[in-house]
């Protein structure tokens, strides 16, 4: 007899029982020896399938699904804190990049610096799949703006101009100069901003803001269909003007207190430009003519006049004159070109370009950086350290605000931003001169070849600084136009010349040697202008990465995470 059988029938090996379901009348047996309950007959729940219900709900299944649940809840919160923090520090990130990009005075509050910035970045955005949103732009730059204005948050000192003057203008003499610079960035950004949405209005009954030559009414017989986005065309009734003019805006720009010289000739040498755009020419000529008075008006104490009241031009006598007063007579004259007194720009520009070569050279102490002055360590290593507390200094530290630029009211240097703006006069000239007369093609030709050579010139000298970036960007646009200019100018050239080629061979057929000699030396003179053609082709090749901007490797710890 096998042990195990022998065990069994003494009793003193019991055999495993089956587990048992935990029903609603049966209790699981815990432990041995425990006697079961007796089973009621009415406890129990009659079903079809089988005579017992298996509680599936239990007290262990019941305390692990709470488990669970708070688990999964405290596992999604920790997500979604962690996804918070992440998008909190990639705001950060760009708005300190941006603040880099577009420096704001630092006594503004937060909000109004990113108006500020998200107003800049739009207009400056360069994806090619789309164009900047000035209904955007608009919402940010006004929200600063009435911030700014605001004497609870960013405009404490700021006054009310005098009764005579616009209405909402104001008197910002008793703010910093930072503070000013600001205002008078944005304020300009608004009326930019007002000229591309110049008469849009906006729907009463649905908030939405639409193009003026979309309305339904009667002052609107040929209205455009609905650009991509709008749904139902709005009714006249129910519109209303939804943005400031940009007359308005130019013109509190002008009359408010506490902008320095220069600002102020820009402004109206802006709303000149606008009011050009609409047509105006009599008060656009009249704003610029009051932009050039604000500009002789700055220097009273010159021995003479600094220009000629007759023909607007330059006076030698009166010494070299005011970068305001240079920009001004620049506009007045490119201004009267395009109005076609040509006999009254041509004088005026040659006594600009005249002055402008006879600007004094900077000095070499202007030319060196404060960096270059440092002193340098001897030993390598407190080289390196000094280097790269120089870099964490600048990651971490906020941005300073850049100094004021110059108020106008002197002579400039003959520097890299002159020279480009030099080029951009002798481009005009060109033009102007090509344009005139049949007779003077030759000179415009010639006149618009040296724009070209100088804005290459100095596009290869020019850094990619930051403190370069205004010169690089005129003389890339010189470089460019200059180029395009100078193309259409041989091609119409070289037309003409085909054209005479083809008349000159059909005129005659007779066959000497006089008349096959002249017909050589026309031949090649009518090559001329094609072979200028492949000369202008290789320079816009030579002249591609200029023009491309691109933009030096990442040095320190930026280099780090750039591909």
């Amino acid at each position: 007899m096998r042990p195990r059988l022998f065990l069994l029938r003494r009793g003193l090996v019991r055999t495993p029982q089956p587990q048992l379901l935990r029903t609603f009348v049966k209790s699981t047996v815990v432990r041995s020896g425990l006697r079961t309950r007796p089973q009621l007959p009415f406890l129990s729940v009659p079903t079809s399938r089988s005579s017992q219900r298996v509680r599936y709900l239990t007290t262990e299944r019941k305390a692990r699904l709470k488990y669970e649940i708070k688990l999964g809840i405290k596992v999604t919160s920790y997500i979604w804190i962690a996804a918070g923090c992440l998008f909190a520090a990639a705001a950060a990130v760009s708005q300190e990049m941006l603040e880099r990009q577009y420096p704001t005075p630092h006594e503004w509050t937060f909000r109004t610096r990113m108006g500020f910035r998200g107003a800049h970045c739009e207009r400056d955005q360069t994806d090619p799949a789309r164009v900047s949103d000035w209904i955007a732009i608009m919402v940010w730059i006004k929200g600063a703006i009435d911030r700014l204005e605001d004497p609870n948050i960013d405009g404490k000192a700021l006054k009310d101009a005098s009764s005579d003057r616009p209405p909402r203008t104001k008197d910002t003499t008793a703010m910093s100069e930072e503070w000013r610079r600001g205002y008078y960035e944005s304020m300009m950004m608004y009326a930019k901003a007002a000229e591309h949405l110049d008469g849009w209005v906006t729907d009463k009954t649905r908030n939405i803001v639409f193009p003026p030559d979309v309305v339904i009414g009667p002052s609107n017989p040929n209205r455009k269909p609905l650009p991509v986005g709008y749904t139902g065309a709005p009714k006249e009734e129910d519109c209303e003007v939804a943005y400031e003019s940009a007359n308005d805006i130019y013109l509190r720009i002008i009359s408010t207190e506490g902008f320095t010289s220069r600002q102020k000739v820009e402004a109206r040498l802006a709303y000149a430009n606008w009011l050009e755009f609409q047509g105006a020419a009599g008060p656009a000529s009249i704003i610029i003519e009051e932009a050039v008075e604000k500009a002789v008006s700055e220097r009273p104490l010159l021995p003479a006049e600094p220009i000629n009241r007759g023909t607007w031009t330059l006076n030698e006598e009166a010494g070299l004159p005011s970068a305001n007063l240079l920009k001004a007579l620049t506009a007045y004259a490119t201004f009267k070109a395009r109005s076609g007194d040509i006999s009254s720009a041509l004088p005026i520009l040659v006594s600009i370009l005249k002055a402008r070569r006879s600007l004094p050279t900077p000095g070499l102490a202007s030319d060196s950086s404060p960096v270059s002055k440092r002193p340098r360590p001897s030993d390598p290593d407190e080289f390196l350290a000094s280097k790269l507390v120089r870099v964490l200094t600048a990651w971490v530290a906020p941005p300073s605000y850049p100094p004021p630029p110059p108020d106008g009211t002197s002579p400039p240097v003959r520097d890299a931003q002159e020279m480009c703006e030099e080029a951009g006069l002798s481009l005009n000239l060109g033009e102007i001169m090509y344009a005139s007369q049949p007779t003077s093609r030759e000179e415009g030709l010639g006149w618009t070849r040296d724009a070209v050579d100088v804005a290459e010139e100095q596009l290869h000298r020019l850094s990619p600084a930051d403190k370069d970036r205004e010169a690089r960007t005129t003389c890339r646009d010189c470089l460019s136009t200059g180029l395009e200019n100078w193309s259409a100018m041989v091609a119409r050239l070289a037309r003409e010349e085909a054209a005479k080629k083809e008349a000159a061979l059909g005129q005659s057929k007779r066959s000497s040697w006089l008349g096959g000699l002249w017909g050589e030396g026309k031949k090649e003179d009518l090559s001329r202008w094609a072979a200028e053609e492949k000369v202008i082709e290789e320079r816009r090749r030579r002249a591609n990465q200029l023009l491309d901007d691109l933009e030096p490797p990442a040095n320190g710890l930026s280099s780090i995470f750039s591909a």
